[in-house]
């Protein structure tokens, strides 16, 4: 073997001290980049996602992520903002809608969840006075048309009619179901204030807030015969037939909602036929038309009202459980079991009723 010409000497110590520098710089560097990326949170319409990001400023890291921000859209803190790590940041995005007001349109970017949001952003108070469709905690969506009408309260005088009562007394001198007027009644006269619900500018429902008597009016006196006959008779009534279903509804008139039931003059505590008859003739109810009951403070006795499903009728009674916005309509024609049968098969219902003027 081969001697080495000489011995080896040892790395001299600047050549050492460089080593050991180079061999420190690259895990120095590696850690540091994992350093510089910062951990923020974003908060996009309520939606929370994470985010390591090495961005600098908020519209960084939106861009980053994908985010698309217009100039309608809420963006806190301020796109030129510099993040930090465990940074915040949040999005609200503004839906695009619709508010009609009255007729008055008013397109508008909202910055909210609900309607009442917009009605709000549009300068309305939604609840003071409006009639809102949707409703106020319907959720907003893009596009939506908001229609909102303002509400309130009109009051209003007219003179109306008085209709007078008939008072019947018994006359033995004459047969039962003879009747004889003895003195005609006469209307009194009345000066009546409504209460009228206005949306949107159209007239709805009225009520009777007060009412002043002018003229009294004076009732009809009827005898009525209780003389019984020795022989059997055989009574045919002329009582002419009910309201027509089949008539046209009138072009103009007060129209108003209500609950419509039944009866029929052999109800119980109804009187028989021989009521509806004197119906008939104290309101010249006309032929073709019917007879309903109503509460006086909302539909006046002695007016015409057309009644979808019915036809025609007088306001000619009234009872105990006709309270508000509420009908009872008569049925009649074609005997008692007929009538029954009809009264039953109407039931319970809603329907548009018109006050004929």
């Amino acid at each position: 073997m081969r001697k080495p010409a000489s011995p080896a000497r040892l790395l001299k110590t600047p050549y050492l001290i460089l080593v050991l520098i180079a061999a420190l710089v690259v895990p120095v560097s590696a850690s540091g980049f994992a350093w510089a990326r910062k951990g923020v949170t974003v908060i996009v319409d309520g939606g929370t996602a994470y985010y390591r990001t090495q961005a600098d400023t908020v519209a960084d890291v939106l861009a980053e992520a994908g985010i698309e921000v217009a100039v309608h859209d809420v963006v806190s803190p301020a796109p030129s903002v510099a993040v930090d790590d465990g940074s915040m940041i949040v999005v609200r995005h503004a839906i695009p809608v619709r508010i009609d007001c009255n007729g008055e349109i008013l397109d508008l970017d909202v910055i909210g969840t609900t309607v009442a949001d917009a009605l709000v952003a549009a300068g309305l108070d939604p609840s003071l006075g409006l009639d809102v469709e949707p409703a106020v905690e319907a959720p907003l969506r893009s596009d939506m048309t908001i229609v909102a009408k303002d509400v309130f309260l009109r009051i209003a005088q007219k003179e109306v009619d008085v209709p007078f009562n008939i008072i019947e007394k018994s006359d033995a001198s004459m047969e039962i179901g003879q009747r004889k007027v003895v003195s005609n009644g006469k209307p009194g006269r009345a000066m009546r204030v409504y209460e009228i619900v206005v949306t949107g500018g159209i007239e709805g429902a009225r009520y009777v807030k007060a009412e002043e008597v002018l003229d009294e009016p004076v009732p009809q006196v009827v005898a009525v015969g209780t003389k019984r006959v020795s022989k059997r008779i055989t009574v045919v009534s002329t009582i002419r037939g009910g309201a027509k279903k089949s008539v046209s509804p009138p072009t103009s008139g007060q129209k108003m909602t209500v609950v419509a039931t039944a009866y029929t003059p052999w109800d119980a505590g109804c009187g028989g036929l021989s009521v509806i008859e004197r119906k008939l003739r104290a309101y010249n109810v006309p032929d073709g038309w019917g007879i309903i009951a109503v509460d006086p403070k909302v539909i006046p006795l002695g007016s015409k009202v057309y009644v979808s499903g019915y036809g025609n009728a007088i306001a000619a009674d009234t009872g105990g459980a006709i309270d508000g916005n509420r009908i009872d309509v008569c049925f009649w024609s074609g005997g008692e079991s007929v009538a029954r049968k009809t009264a039953i098969n109407w039931g319970r219902r809603t329907v548009t009723i018109t006050i004929i003027k």
